[in-house]
């Protein structure tokens, strides 16, 4: 095994460690955890204070919700089944109750009458008043090891790893952190970590994974809630390595070529203002107007067109594609899904045929002969636009003058995805003119700031702040059980025999177990007869394309009153007569998700409703789904859905400091953001290559982290 002080153990494999061997090293790696060094990075999600060994005799004084830790005997056992386990603990003439629901099959022998054991836990009080641990934790084997007779210490808890237990974890970590924290370099620069007084990085790691037991409750409350000066500090690096990675590719993007659009942005506006059926609104006027602007700059445009469902992304980005056209230039149009692709392209055909601009269709489902004759237009110049699915990302695609790349929808695709786009048909810098394509990049719903500076950069921000005229609100019912999907479906029958058409949206194509998840195939089959004479459709992503198309121009038809589906209509399906949507198990999804299915109906200005049903009892999941049906401002949601699941996989395959802050302080988060973009814009203007020497660990972790999870514009460029 490699020594303590060898600098290459932070990049050696997991089995450097004691006690990781190949079979737990595989199931780390799938968690992205392969090197010493990434298990430093694993930070804990929380922390249980277990510093003091309490007598039962104590307990009935202690508030509810109190984390303790308690050795006393196993008295009496009773097992109901697997439903429930019931051990009782005697200590000095004193019994507690320790309950586990659906405990495993060998925790009965554990807890032999007699047994000496150690738990570890919250307390609560039973109806008659009496106090009791549910699901306490089992920690005699760890207080045996430790000879520890007041208590454990201050405990972190780590995000769960499939098949590995958090004991195994915290041993493997806390090896780590012995063997290797002090190896880590510092990549702050020292005038950074000075102004903003934060410990080294060794400091910082230590801290963080082995909190001392002499930690004061006011410094405890700091490290629970992320705010601690070594979370902040872990958090505030990611951040700043991100933010000097997008310095970089925004002064690279700057400095690049684009297709210049030398025509007049005001004539072209005036035509597509002809074209569109509605009035634009003069939030799109203005996000056209400074799309012109860098259209018709030399430096490709790189720019985040973010805005509430409804609020006309389209629009904008075909006054985009049609400036290009009039410039000579072509723009393709990446949805992520054929259902969108096949609607963007009905309705872009629609709008460019008044304008003059040529637009197709290309995705897997297209006939050989069909696809083969729109390479061949695409490649000649005889497409304006092409909108297509991932099929774009073909090799053998090629665009005659590619100007314009527009990401519909960015949420669905990876980031690799997106530069592929960039790439199709020479999407790298043109060989004779050097010239790189203009991107613009739509999001299905709002960005909070701090992802948006973070996932999104290097990219400029325009934002669509206002609804289209006549845009009602969809009321929004929260229903629990049984007598809230009768409801439900009245309201759908009587919504379909009044002329309009409905959704019905569940989480599963079939069902895992019986029971526990609703299926679009089992709610199809029991809402037919159910809802009859109205007329049922099925959609779901394993259904051939080209039946998803026949059903969805069905129901666009008019000829499907009620479409029973999965979140393939999440985008895609724009049915104007559409006034009501039924989400069922509407816990499995997040609130942002909600919203955008919300988002299918009333969008012609009709009267509609959307009813979020669920069988949860839990209050918080409750009170999550009472926060969408209450609130329809999507940015609200957007933010508040950050807040209560945190950023997820912004970069790659996980993210390092920043997480455990974030869940706990979006707002926090933000501001930081906003501080690492300040200093490594400050930082960048004294040494624009890093290549002071002070800067040396800096400009290596920028290369290593910033590569691996850059995003769109220097994987394309």
């Amino acid at each position: 095994m490699a020594g303590a002080l060898d600098p290459s153990l932070l990049d050696q494999p997991v089995t450097a460690l004691p006690g990781a061997g190949p079979v737990t090293a595989a199931r780390l790696a799938e968690r992205g955890l392969e090197s010493v060094r990434d298990l430093l990075g694993f930070l804990p999600l929380g922390y249980q204070d277990f510093r003091t060994l309490y007598p039962l005799s104590a307990l009935a004084g202690l508030p509810e919700g109190q984390t303790v830790v308690v050795r006393a005997v196993v008295r009496r056992v009773r097992p109901f089944f697997r439903r429930l386990l019931d051990v009782y603990l005697e200590q000095d003439g004193v019994q507690v109750r320790a309950r586990w629901f659906r405990p495993n099959a060998g925790m009965v022998k554990t807890y032999a009458k007699g047994n000496l054991v150690a738990l570890a836990g919250c307390l609560r009080r039973a109806k008659d008043g009496a106090v009791e641990l549910i699901h306490p934790r089992n920690v005699t084997a760890i207080m045996d090891g430790l000879g520890a007779q007041s208590g454990l210490g201050l405990r972190p808890r780590y995000p769960a790893v499939e098949k590995i237990s958090g004991r195994v974890i915290e041993k493997l970590i806390a090896a780590a952190v012995e063997q290797a924290a002090g190896l880590v370099p510092d990549v702050l620069p020292a005038g950074v970590a000075q102004r903003f007084d934060f410990p080294s990085i060794a400091d910082s790691l230590r801290q963080v994974h082995q909190p001392e037991v002499s930690l004061s409750g006011e410094k405890l409350a700091e490290l629970v809630a992320g705010q601690a000066a070594a979370q902040r500090r872990l958090a505030f690096e990611d951040l700043f390595v991100v933010q000097v990675g997008l310095a970089r590719e925004r002064s690279r993007a700057h400095r690049a070529a684009g297709w210049r659009c030398e025509v007049d942005g005001g004539t072209v506006l005036a035509s597509a203002r002809s074209a569109l059926p509605f009035v634009l609104t003069c939030s799109q006027e203005r996000a056209i107007q400074t799309i012109y602007s860098d259209l018709g700059s030399a430096s490709p445009m790189q720019r985040l067109l973010q805005g509430d469902v409804g609020s006309g992304k389209t629009a904008v980005a075909f006054a985009a594609a049609l400036l290009v056209g009039r410039a000579g230039g072509q723009s393709l149009l990446m949805a992520p899904t054929e259902v969108l692709a096949e609607q963007h392209g009905r309705t872009l055909a629609g709008w460019g045929g008044k304008a003059g601009l040529r637009v197709e269709v290309l995705h897997a489902g297209l006939a050989a002969q069909e696809r083969r004759r729109v390479f061949a237009s695409v490649a000649s110049g005889d497409i304006d636009l092409l909108v297509g699915t991932h099929a774009l990302l073909e090799e053998s695609l090629r665009v005659r003058r590619l100007a314009l790349a527009i990401v519909d929808e960015q949420h669905r695709f990876g980031v690799r995805q997106r530069a592929a786009l960039r790439r199709a048909g020479g999407w790298i810098p043109d060989e004779k003119t050097g010239m790189v394509p203009h991107l613009l990049v739509l999001s299905a719903t709002p960005i909070p700031r701090s992802l948006a500076l973070t996932a999104y950069g290097d990219l400029e921000l325009t934002t669509l702040d206002e609804s289209p005229p006549g845009r009602r609100v969809v009321a929004t019912n929260l229903g629990v059980g049984q007598a809230a999907r009768r409801e439900a479906w009245a309201a759908v029958k009587a919504a379909v025999a009044a002329g309009g058409q409905g959704f019905v949206v569940c989480p599963a194509i079939v069902e895992q177990k019986p029971g526990r998840r609703a299926s679009v195939l089992s709610r199809f089959r029991e809402l037919g007869p159910l809802l009859a004479p109205a007329r049922v459709g099925l959609l779901h992503g394993q259904m051939p394309s080209a039946e998803q198309q026949k059903v969805v121009a069905a129901f666009r038809a008019g000829k499907i009153d009620v479409l029973v589906a999965t979140t393939v209509l999440e985008v895609g399906v724009d049915v104007p007569r559409a006034s009501i949507i039924v989400i069922e198990d509407a816990e499995r999804f997040g609130l942002a998700q909600l919203h955008q299915l919300r988002g299918r109906v009333g969008r012609a200005g009709q009267v509609s409703s959307c009813f979020l049903l669920t069988s949860a009892q839990d209050a918080e999941i409750l009170d999550r789904l009472a926060f969408v049906a209450a609130t329809s401002d999507g940015f609200r949601i957007a933010e508040e859905d950050l807040r209560r699941r945190g950023p997820g996989e912004i970069y790659g395959e996980r993210q390092t400091g920043v997480v455990g802050l974030w869940l706990r302080d979006p707002a926090g988060v933000a501001a930081l953001v906003e501080r690492a973009r300040q200093e490594a814009e400050a930082l960048l203007a004294e040494d624009p290559t890093l290549s002071l020497p002070a800067h040396a660990a800096l400009r290596q972790a920028v290369e290593t982290r910033w590569l691996r999870r850059r995003p769109i514009a220097e994987e394309a460029g």
